[in-house]
């Protein structure tokens, strides 16, 4: 029986992956990597995947360098982008960081005030994550055009894009083994 790898813990119409954003740069990479592979389209108005920020960004950039970050990527590729906002462990950077008009956060911290922060967030039509989603970090030791490729041509999107089939589980001639990042 084949089973499929499905979220059980985050709702089903969120992005289908994340990718871990940094900077523009790596923004603008994903978004040319997306692009080249067809998974936006010029008609694209809402792409396919999000960007998360790094662990602890609310800390140490706040929320008005994200949005300001998101919002350059979006303005630039014409498409918007889910996005979540990463607290760490700071409910006061969570509560912050609405009030600045962030709509996700990650918030790694169980107590009554996480309790109101996720209230806060909930009625406000938001969502507060009690941990990182998975996603894909282009860290500077990687090829990022490489990863990339890989990314939405091969393997890590698998079924997600329509048409695209899973991969062998050997790699073809050709494709470098060195093309998966080690886990």
């Amino acid at each position: 029986m084949v089973m499929e790898n499905t979220p059980i813990l985050f709702p089903s119409f969120l992005a289908y992956g994340f990718f871990t954003l940094h900077d523009y740069a790596t923004g603008m990479a994903v978004y040319h990597a997306a692009r080249d592979a067809g998974v936006i389209t010029p008609q694209t108005s809402m792409a396919p995947f999000g960007f998360l920020s790094a662990p602890g960004a609310a800390s140490f950039m706040g929320a008005p360098w994200w949005q300001a970050l998101v919002c350059q990527i979006e303005q630039e590729s014409g498409c918007r982008y889910f996005h979540i906002l990463d607290c760490g462990s700071s409910v006061g950077h969570a509560v912050l960081a609405h009030t600045q008009g962030q709509k996700s956060v990650i918030l790694h911290a169980d107590s009554e005030r996480t309790a109101a922060a996720r209230v806060l967030y909930e009625t406000g039509g938001g969502l507060l994550f009690p941990g990182r989603p998975p996603s894909f970090d282009l860290t500077a030791p990687l090829s990022s055009q490489t990863h990339l490729a890989a990314y939405f041509m091969r393997s890590y999107c698998q079924r997600m894009v329509p048409g695209n089939k899973c991969p062998d589980e050997s790699p073809e001639e050709g494709f470098p083994n060195d093309a998966y990042p080690a886990g």
